[in-house]
């Protein structure tokens, strides 16, 4: 029964936060947005994580970004590194990035730049590594002044 509930405030956080990805990529006219490990820490309020609770974030950001590329630091979920979410498929193109020098890993701004012609057009979340991302109620008072018609959405740029 307690895992019932926190599974259920779980899945409203990343509702939340699905809307208001959806929003800001909208705005900046991506076809996908990228999360990185720092971002998820600081939605998610967590320094460590679950397999589990990648999963259910992954399931429960599907009805705004159907197409998902997890990207892992090791074999294991809980070491997940970037998370990419798009509204249109995006794995066939992230499948065709290499490095020239053969390296097996590379960094987020390095698989971006890597997309060939053709691709979504891609970025990461907070372009700039120096801006904190949105607390949870900044996130929820912003969609919250956007939906009653009080304010018109904004990109997010890290002033508040």
């Amino acid at each position: 029964m307690k895992e019932e509930f926190y599974r259920e405030a779980c899945r409203r956080k990343h509702r939340v936060l699905g809307h208001y990805l959806a929003i800001q990529a909208w705005l900046r006219k991506l076809d996908c947005i990228v999360l990185q490990r720092r971002e998820l820490e600081h939605f998610l309020g967590l320094e460590r994580f679950k397999g589990a609770r990648i999963t259910w974030l992954i399931n429960d950001l599907k009805p705004w970004f159907p197409f998902q590329a997890p990207y892992y630091k090791s074999k294991s979920m809980s070491s997940i590194n970037s998370l990419y979410l798009s509204r249109i498929e995006i794995s066939s193109h992230l499948d065709k990035v290499r490095l020239p020098n053969g390296k097996s890993s590379m960094t987020v701004d390095q698989r971006i730049k890597g997309l060939l012609l053709g691709a979504p057009k891609t970025e990461k979340f907070l372009v700039d590594s120096s801006t904190a991302p949105p607390l949870e109620d900044f996130i929820v008072s912003d969609l919250t002044l956007v939906t009653a018609g009080i304010t018109e959405p904004k990109i997010y740029s890290g002033k508040i």
